[in-house]
């Protein structure tokens, strides 16, 4: 696209480049993300196996977390930076989301008082166990709390963004 400023010059702006370059900062952002999980996820499924019942909670905790602080910190590299009608939708998205992230909490608090963390670890060592109960229940409590307070932030960033593009010009 070719447009000509007040001193005249011409500026070659091409908005492919620029999607592109947003596009491939939302795919390595994906990749860092799955990565992340893995690695937090490791410990967990390499000493317990498929006995936690919280592997879907535990990674969403993390996914809603990792993106929306991106999306909240890191917006103007994101391909719906401008889009406002994708910043109003996730202004309300975010209400279910933050509805099964409370109950998400919910459920990992009764397996807590009901069955206890210790329940799932019977195959390991006395000697592992606290480790990895210590390790679990501090894992789940922080991304738990990230996810929360970043579904929080992430509406009020949208119609903050939303309001200074409308009136500034810029997200």
């Amino acid at each position: 696209m070719f447009h000509i400023t007040n001193e005249g010059t011409i500026i070659l702006h091409t908005q492919i480049e620029m999607m592109n370059s947003k596009l491939s900062f939302t795919l390595i952002a994906w990749l860092i993300t799955a990565l992340l999980v893995l690695l937090i996820m490791l410990p967990i499924y390499s000493q317990i196996g498929l006995d936690f019942p919280f592997y879907f909670e535990n990674i969403i905790f993390i996914i809603i977390f990792a993106t929306f602080t991106r999306w909240i910190f890191m917006m103007k590299f994101h391909w719906f930076s401008h889009n406002t009608k994708v910043k109003a939708v996730l202004v309300f998205a975010v209400i279910p989301l933050i509805l099964l992230v409370v109950d998400s909490l919910w459920d990992f608090q009764r397996f807590m008082d009901e069955d206890g963390i210790y329940s799932i670890m019977d195959a390991l060592p006395a000697s592992r166990q606290s480790g990895l109960a210590q390790y679990i229940k501090t894992e789940m409590t922080l991304f738990w709390a990230g996810a929360f307070i970043s579904s929080i932030l992430l509406p009020l960033r949208m119609i903050a963004s939303i309001w200074t593009q409308r009136h500034r010009g810029r997200v």
